[in-house]
């Protein structure tokens, strides 16, 4: 709605702006079209001139050749009168035009016409000086205003274009507003659809056809998440019931390969292939389990309860877990927890945050089979905490490095599988990022970073 106010401000600010610009176009053309009709009109000698051309020489009137051909290329004729009305000289007179003129007469075409020719006068000692341009030829006319009319005009005329100006708005505001009307459906329109709602807009009115065809775009986007969401539902489903079937089989594997494995009538060499097939057997256990909880995790399946939970002693524990269940001694464990982030509280999920940490350190483990030193270190820092699992392995590749720092499904990645892929779900779905770069003295290091709740 803020986006179409906007545009409705734009639009009525767009409109006055281009109705003044007209206004300020068209008068300065009118001036410039007057400016000019005035230097196209403007002759090579003024009136005075022309009449200055004629002179009286021995008992005649003599007209220099300059001054002729300027009457006879911008005029028709011209004419003398003498003080007492006769024509006394004259140049290309017409037909029509009197010979003699009474004093009234003379009243009458001074300023105006002369049997329809315009007449321009110049008077001298000797008389009356005429010139006429051709019938049709010029416009001649006179405007008459009282002074004090003249000058209210002169101090409205601000006032004038300023409600010129208003009025310009008003209309591009009235304007505007019945095109407000038109749009604001569709905006809604398009709202619901960015929030993946069923939209039905009226086609009827000035923009049907618009809205007609975000009608079937909507019934298109419907009928995609509806296929989305049976097929999504449909993997879901398909992951649990496999998760499910194959648990019962795996557990028996798991056992009787546990059972040969401490066998003491058993040669030692069996004994150690029940062990193999034992501890492939808990690799494919959470490889399945693996698979279900990103799968619940990607579609937002998995419940998550969110309890206090401090992070030191999650990380001592999880640590704790791994020395405990026979970690091999070419891997060394290190937990580093700064004074400050001892107490540190996070909201989440206790068991999420647990696994998360502990693919961390298996995946040190899974990607390092000379050995390696783990570190683990949790520090405090402005409204979050950060986790660190690194190691001096080989560290991750470029390629890695980029597509496991991309957008979770914008990419693929190799070689490390789901539990890094868990990894990042587990602490998106806990408000926090990851973070994953290779050191310069060697190995990787992988930082969660997570909201605190509370530092006590």
């Amino acid at each position: 709605m803020k986006n179409m106010i906007k545009i409705l401000c734009r639009y009525v600010l767009s409109a006055a702006g281009i109705a003044l610009t007209l206004l300020v176009v068209n008068f300065s053309a009118l001036a410039a079209w007057t400016v000019q009709s005035g230097r196209i009109a403007q002759k090579d000698y003024s009136i005075s001139q022309l009449s200055n051309g004629l002179t009286f020489e021995n008992e005649t009137y003599m007209l220099s050749g300059s001054v002729r051909d300027s009457i006879v290329k911008h005029y028709q004729w011209a004419m003398l009168l003498n003080n007492d009305g006769n024509v006394v000289w004259k140049l290309n007179l017409p037909d029509d035009i009197p010979l003699k003129y009474t004093v009234s007469d003379v009243a009458s075409f001074t300023r105006w016409y002369l049997s329809d020719y315009p007449v321009y006068v110049w008077r001298r000692t000797d008389g009356l000086f005429v010139l006429g341009s051709a019938k049709e030829s010029m416009w001649k006319n006179s405007i008459e205003m009282p002074r004090k009319v003249m000058d209210n005009t002169l101090k409205w005329l601000p006032a004038i274009l300023l409600l010129n100006a208003l009025i310009a708005v008003l209309l591009a505001l009235l304007l505007g507003l019945r095109l407000f009307r038109s749009l604001k459906p569709l905006a809604k329109g398009i709202e619901d659809m960015a929030e993946k709602r069923p939209v039905e807009l009226s086609t009827n009115g000035l923009l049907g056809d618009l809205a007609a065809g975000i009608n079937k775009t909507s019934e298109q986007l419907v009928k995609q998440e509806a296929a989305l969401t049976k097929r999504d539902n449909a993997r879901t489903t398909w992951i649990a019931g496999v998760s499910h079937d194959i648990r019962t089989p795996l557990s028996l594997v798991m056992g009787y390969a546990s059972q040969l494995e401490e066998d003491p009538e058993l040669p030692q060499s069996k004994r150690d292939q029940a062990c193999i097939i034992r501890r492939q057997s808990e690799r494919i256990k959470t490889l399945v389990s693996d698979l279900n909880l990103a799968s619940k995790l990607e579609y937002d399946m998995q419940p998550i309860h969110k309890t206090s939970v401090l992070p030191a002693v999650l990380l001592r524990s999880v640590t704790a877990d791994f020395l405990n269940n026979g970690l091999d001694d070419r891997y060394l464990v290190d937990v580093i927890i700064s004074d400050d982030a001892q107490k540190v509280t996070v909201n989440g999920d206790e068991e999420l945050l647990r696994r998360a940490v502990s693919n961390l350190i298996s995946n040190c483990v899974r990607h390092n089979p000379n050995g390696c030193m783990i570190k683990v270190t949790l520090e405090k820092g402005f409204g979050n905490c950060s986790i660190c699992v690194s190691d001096n392995g080989t560290g991750f590749t470029q390629e890695n490095i980029y597509n496991l720092n991309s957008p979770i499904g914008s990419t693929e990645l190799k070689n490390h599988g789901l539990g890094l892929t868990i990894v990042r779900q587990i602490v998106k779905a806990h408000g926090g990022t990851t973070e994953f770069r290779n050191l310069l003295e060697g190995g990787c290091v992988v930082m969660l970073c997570l909201p605190v709740s509370k530092v006590d």
